[in-house]
């Protein structure tokens, strides 16, 4: 696979991630919940899709986040394990503008989260990371349209 999607982040920015996603720690089963609430607050046609619990489907967010943030400084090794989620989620029927839409409604639930903590500049880092996620898993999704 040919991919343009790079991780451009600064040690800075890597940092801010890293304390932002420690900070929610002991928070983040909450988080994540109320990160699926505003999602299917701002799509509810997303809902359908999910056909295991939420709560598993929490850890399962959860464990991917915790992965990303933890491989920040190898981002390309984690490359065809995020082609492959974004061709699993394809197979759901998740829509590419449905990334957007998960991005906005995580930003939130960590604002909820982190409040003053919750910079604009931690707030940059953050969507950066998740659009170069979002498109390699965009990438990922269309080899199965291609």
């Amino acid at each position: 696979m040919n991919s343009t999607t790079t991780l451009t982040l600064s040690e800075r920015q890597k940092r801010l991630v890293r304390e932002s996603f420690e900070s929610i720690g002991e928070y983040s089963d909450s988080v994540v919940l109320l990160f699926y609430g505003r999602l299917f607050e701002l799509a509810p046609q997303v809902r359908g899709l999910f056909k295991i619990e939420i709560r598993e489907q929490a850890v399962k967010l959860l464990d991917m986040l915790k992965t990303v943030v933890d491989a920040l400084d190898r981002f390309e090794e984690l490359r065809p394990q995020l082609a492959e989620l974004g061709r699993k989620h394809a197979g759901y029927n998740v829509q590419p503008a449905y990334y957007q839409v998960l991005v906005t409604a995580l930003m939130w639930a960590f604002g909820q989260a982190l409040g003053l903590e919750f910079t604009r500049e931690t707030r940059t880092a953050w969507e950066a990371l998740l659009g170069a996620i979002s498109s390699v898993m965009l990438e990922g999704a269309a080899t199965l349209a291609g």
